[in-house]
């Protein structure tokens, strides 16, 4: 199964050179990467390869014929970085993507030429529509293969081709009054993940199996013990010492058709890089900045949306509440990691990284911080959730294009913030954005 995956800003730039010669057919190539997980594979597209003069053989209303000249340039590029290399052009004023009988015979005939200029890697060619696409494969063997979905993955998420659910079953009456029928049957289509599975991650999973999200996807290597059971949802005494996702999707599968895989694992599992890679959004819920940073970076790598939550309670040293925060910020391909917005730290990551007694230690001594064992309560926990799951809405557009990526709510002194804040140049993400693992490959 192929998805193709476009950053926003990118496919709105595409968009518009697509269509900038209505009513005749314009196109260019696209640079990508690819990987393959689990039996599925993506395209993660990274770049234009724009059309200029001497680019095409012929170009009319029905007609367009890349040039050798401009196939041997885009082919030199993608060779040159190692991309894979897809065609695309535009049907102007057609409702429906589809192929014309032109379009079919010279999809064949370019991507096996280009297969062989290109060998060893995934080829493809997309058509698209007024508000649609649909694609095609050439991944070395026999015949082309289809393009099973192609998502747009920006401060909004689209799907431009994919299964799509009717979206308006009684039971979700009053939910779609609220976020539309288009926005919930891409809610119900989606493949989600959940980090963690502790007080956030239990109450963010519950909340989209209630909401009809179709496949739920839960990580969580650690065990459920006693101080657990006041805040994860669904976990009873009889539950203590099992793995913190099973109890959590035990629950979910007793009320739900929601389809739930557990994974009992650490995030920094290959595998579990896998599950992530092909989800279509991710929620980190974890209590720690090491596991953070690495679902950042997968975030950054395959180009999939990341809500990360979080929760945090100070207290004086008489032991009352200086602050109790809940924060929740959503990384995606256009906008910060992270990283660039410093809500990961690197002195913290590396105490982390230290063995209990070591840890122990350096903080008797003054060198380190408690970073165990935070004080925490269900009333916070479940609020940084919910948050998140509007997080999740606003990525499908429920609250219009300006919805803040990052918000903050501090319950003691009452207050919020809510601010959308910018991706830096200088970041680390900017070298490994939409790069695969190379294990992937």
């Amino acid at each position: 199964m192929w998805t193709v995956v476009f950053p926003g800003r990118l496919y709105e730039d595409l968009r518009r050179l697509l269509f900038s010669t209505a009513p005749r057919e314009n196109g260019c190539f696209l640079l990508a990467r690819h990987y393959r997980t689990r039996g599925s594979c993506a395209l993660l597209v990274s770049g234009i390869e724009a059309p200029g003069a001497g680019s095409w053989n012929r170009a009319g209303r029905r007609v367009l014929e890349p040039s050798s000249t401009f196939i041997n340039r885009a082919a030199v590029r993608a060779d040159a970085g190692g991309y894979s290399l897809i065609f695309v052009h535009a049907h102007p004023g057609a409702r429906r993507a589809s192929f014309s009988s032109v379009d079919k015979k010279s999809n064949t005939r370019l991507l096996e030429n280009l297969h062989h200029i290109l060998p060893g890697r995934p080829l493809g060619s997309l058509v698209f529509g007024t508000d649609c696409a649909c694609g095609v494969v050439h991944d070395g063997g026999p015949g082309l293969e289809t393009v099973n979905r192609i998502r747009v993955a920006g401060n909004m998420l689209d799907e431009l081709a994919g299964s799509r659910k009717n979206g308006r079953q009684d039971r979700f009456d009053r939910q779609v009054r609220v976020l539309g029928g288009p926005a919930h049957a891409r809610l119900q289509d989606m493949t989600i993940a959940v980090v963690g599975a502790g007080g956030t991650g239990s109450a963010v999973a519950v909340q989209l199996a209630r909401m009809g999200v179709d496949r739920i996807r839960l990580v969580d290597r650690d065990m459920l013990d006693e101080s657990n059971l006041p805040r994860v949802y669904g976990a009873a005494a009889a539950d203590v010492g099992r793995c913190k996702a099973e109890v959590v999707g035990d629950h979910i599968s007793a009320f739900s058709g929601c389809a739930v895989e557990t994974v009992c694992s650490d995030v920094s599992n290959a595998g579990v890089r896998h599950v992530l890679a092909s989800s279509d959004v991710i929620f980190g819920c974890t209590d720690n900045l090491t596991s953070r940073s690495v679902i950042n970076e997968i975030s950054s790598r395959y180009l999939v949306p990341f809500i990360d939550v979080g929760c945090r309670i100070l207290l004086d040293p008489d032991g009352g509440v200086r602050q109790a925060v809940a924060k929740v910020q959503t990384v995606t391909p256009d906008g910060p990691c992270l990283w660039c917005t410093e809500a990961l730290d690197g002195k913290t990551i590396l105490q982390e990284s230290f063995s209990a007694e070591e840890r122990a230690r350096l903080v008797g001594e003054g060198y380190a911080d408690d970073v165990t064992r935070q004080p925490s309560i269900v009333s916070l926990t479940t609020m940084a959730a919910s948050m998140a799951v509007n997080q999740l809405l606003g990525l499908l557009g429920v609250f219009g294009k300006d919805h803040a990526t990052r918000m903050q709510v501090e319950i003691r002194d009452g207050f919020e913030v809510a601010d959308s804040p910018r991706a830096k140049d200088s970041c680390v993400c900017a070298a490994f954005r939409g790069v695969p693992f190379p294990e992937a490959l």
